[in-house]
């Protein structure tokens, strides 16, 4: 049985592999080279790809890549298109963790001027009938942590 970080690796490398299979569409953005809207994303050394076909708005592999899904992004108010790739580059510096990473993307937002208090009625339209998943807690319980880490110090 593969536990832990076997289990981790085996994961990324299926991503890397799949999401390798570019598109005529796919775009690259090398490190310090993307942007949202006229937001420059700084994040880390990681290369953005923007992938068409990707099954979900973002996914960060861990390994130095994170691929979006524009068609998904395109359709999304900018405060909503920034949480999204914030929260893939929190996985950056939280980990798996998705929690984590919905925090550290309203609190960067929050310090960068991006996500103000007002973002979150946005937020909670986005999320309210998203059941959740194994890895995601439920869409108004996503709202309710991320509020309370937007206010906490």
């Amino acid at each position: 049985m593969i536990e832990g970080n076997g289990l981790r690796i085996l994961f990324s490398t299926f991503l890397i592999f799949f999401f390798s299979l570019k598109t005529a569409a796919s775009q690259t953005y090398p490190p310090g080279t993307f942007s949202v809207d006229g937001y420059p994303i700084v994040c880390g050394m990681n290369t953005f790809i923007l992938n068409p076909m990707l099954p979900d708005v973002g996914i960060n592999t861990g390994q130095g890549i994170i691929y979006l899904n524009p068609v998904m992004l395109n359709n999304l108010p900018t405060v909503l298109k920034l949480y999204w790739v914030g929260h893939e580059c929190g996985h950056t510096a939280v980990g798996m963790s998705e929690p984590g990473a919905d925090c550290w993307a309203v609190r960067t937002g929050r310090d960068q001027g991006w996500f103000p208090p007002s973002a979150f009625q946005a937020l909670a339209q986005m999320f309210a009938n998203n059941p959740g998943d194994m890895a995601h807690g439920s869409g108004p319980w996503r709202v309710q942590n991320m509020w309370n880490c937007y206010n906490a110090p």
